[in-house]
Parts: C-alpha cells; structure tokens; sequence
C-alpha cells in the first residue's frame, strides 16, 4: 500500500491519508460566513477522502480586508462559532479532519499597513504605513482571539497564511522588511510576529492545539527573501512553537508565484519541491509540500525520499474533488487540471471560483 493512503499522525491529528487540501479562496461567503454553496463544496471534498482540508483564508477581523469585492469568511464573532462548528461537523462525519486558515490584514485601523512603508503590488497605487508595535501587538492579540474561537468552533488546528507577498509574508522579506527594531534585521526578527501569534492562540487554545503556517520560502524577486534565509526563518519556526510548516514561494509581479513560473513556457510540475526538501533537511516538525502536484506517482516519490511528510492540492480539487477517492480505488490517471489558472482569474474578479473547463 502507498504510504500516501496510510494513515498519519500529524502533530496530533489522526489523518487517514497524506493528501491535503491547500487553502483555496472560494468568493462563497456571504455576511461573512459560510453560505450552503460552501457547505455542499466542503461535503464533496470530504466525500472524496482527503485528510485534512484547510479552509480559505478567514479574516480574524473584517476590517482588514483590501476591498468590497473580497467575500472570505471571517471569524471575528462569538455568533459566528456555531456556523463554523457546523461547517467543521460536517466534514468530521466523513472522516476529514479540518483545518482554519487565518488569513493576513492588510488595513489596520483604517489605513493600508505593512511593516515597511514601501508599496504593494496587492493594493494599487497605495504606499501603506509602517506598523508601530503597539499595533503590532494589537493584530498579535487579534489573532489569538481568532485561534481561541477555532478551538470552540472544533476545527482540528488553524494554519497561519505567511505567503504570497501578503503583509506577514512580507516581514520575512528583506526586500520589504526594513525595520530596525524587533521585528526586522534577520530572518529571525523577521519571524517573530508569527511566532507571537502562534503563542498567542496557543494561550488562548491549550498548548496542544496545533499551529502551523504557510510561509514562503523564496520571494524570487531582486533583493527579496532567498533560500537561504527562508529555511533560517523556517528553523526559527519550528524551533518556537509552530507545529508545521506548508512551504509556497513568490510575490506579485516576481518570475513565479504560487501557481508557478509566470512564464508558460517554463511552467513544470511540483516546482517547489527543492525547496520543500531544504526545509525538511533543517527542521523537525512536518513539512507540507504544494505547488503543481498533478501525478500520484511523482506524489509517491517525494514521500519516498524524505522531500516532505504531506502533499497539498489546490486547484486540482477545484475541478475534481474526489481526487483522492479516485486513486485510492485504483485509477491513478493524473489531475484533470491543466493549470491554465481561470479558476483563478475568476477569484481576482470576485466572482466564484470554480474551473472553466469542466
């Protein structure tokens, strides 16, 4: 049997398997929270046997969001506990284990924030303001709010989104990092609001709620985070409380992105691989591999070697979600997913996210 379909302990939770669903946006909320078109997506993909799906990223605060047209989910209410108890129920009763993505702020107090003011690819035209550390503070203790009411809510862990060129990825980025307290410097300072995060939710949760983080690993931009230091802030990581870490790369407007080379032409398959092997060469807790995954025979060869203990799908799931169902009984045909990234075009559009060639 595939060590892919055996069941895995990870960092405490019992998965059946070794397939992850990687954070992916659905534009499906509505007020704020999960609508029935959520419900009968997250009912599929529990259906088709993945072992741990994690949620689209949820604000811990609505007052972060960039603009009108975001319809992430948000877990910044009490009330909102029992939708989301529902949510995670539902997919518990297939055997899935669950996961909340706390995703990143990119307004604090009403004006555009970063760590640095230097201007962002994601807001156009706008140069946010340098955070003080008082505010620093405030988001830290934000988060651990948010965390605490995932515990309640019966989520099995939550997973801190630190990629993509998103404010907390961009703290580990010399390119737009250029603190001098704390909080920038070196990869570990660079690393330390997320390690206060995840102590924080870990207070307000128990000390046995698993945190864990989606970092990017290379900016792949001039002057942005290199190899190097990114396995550095990994080991920071993993050496202060994070339970795991799901390596992405890139930032807009860089060479690669997190849907891979933004040349077509130079496009492959799992092109994040090395850096995922990097990373589990320097740290001790699980390392998540995402990134162009489409053939379980390239799946099962990563697992082999030691490159990483986990695999994430993302937009393979938008078009088939019982994927893994599919290969576990035997057909082990590749994803139908091309990569053309529509799904994603329609994401930036505000529109629902689903695949156009279905």
């Amino acid at each position: 049997m595939s060590k892919l379909f055996e069941p895995y302990d990870f960092c405490g939770i019992k998965l059946k398997n070794r397939f992850i669903r990687s954070a992916t946006s659905e534009n499906l909320a509505k007020n704020r929270l999960p609508t029935e078109q959520l419900f009968k997506l997250y009912k599929e993909l529990a259906r088709g046997e993945i072992g741990l799906i994690i949620t689209s990223a949820m604000r811990p605060d609505r007052t972060w969001t960039r603009g009108p047209q975001q319809k992430n989910m948000v877990i910044d209410s009490d009330d909102s506990i029992p939708n989301f108890r529902e949510l995670t129920n539902l997919m518990h009763s297939f055997g899935s284990k669950v996961a909340l993505q706390l995703g990143s702020f990119f307004v604090f107090n009403g004006e555009s924030v970063a760590p640095s003011a230097i201007p962002y690819t994601w807001i156009p035209g706008v140069t946010p303001r340098a955070l003080t550390i008082q505010e620093i503070r405030e988001i830290v203790e934000i988060y651990g709010t948010a965390g605490a009411r995932a515990k309640k809510a019966d989520f099995d862990a939550v997973q801190i989104h630190a990629a993509h060129g998103y404010p907390l990825s961009r703290f580990l980025s010399p390119r737009f990092n250029k603190r001098t307290d704390g909080y920038g410097g070196n990869p570990e300072n660079g690393a330390r609001i997320i390690i206060e995060i995840a102590a924080a939710i870990r207070e307000r949760a128990g000390s046995d709620f698993p945190v864990f983080v989606k970092m990017g690993v290379v900016d792949f931009c001039e002057g942005g985070l290199a190899k190097e230091d990114g396995v550095e802030v990994a080991k920071a990581l993993s050496q202060n409380g994070i339970s795991a870490i799901e390596t992405s790369a890139g930032t807009p407007g860089s060479e690669m992105n997190a849907l891979g080379a933004t040349n077509n032409s130079q496009w492959k398959e799992g092109y994040l691989i090395d850096y995922a092997a990097a990373i589990k060469a320097e740290v001790d807790v699980p390392v998540i591999l995402v990134g162009g995954l489409r053939e379980i025979d390239m799946m099962e060869d990563i697992i082999s070697r030691g490159d990483a203990d986990l695999v994430a799908m993302s937009r393979p799931f938008i078009i088939e979600p019982h994927l893994v169902k599919r290969w576990e009984e035997g057909d082990r045909e590749p994803s139908h997913c091309i990569s053309c990234n529509g799904c994603m075009d329609l994401y930036m559009e505000g529109e629902t996210v689903e695949c156009i060639i279905e």
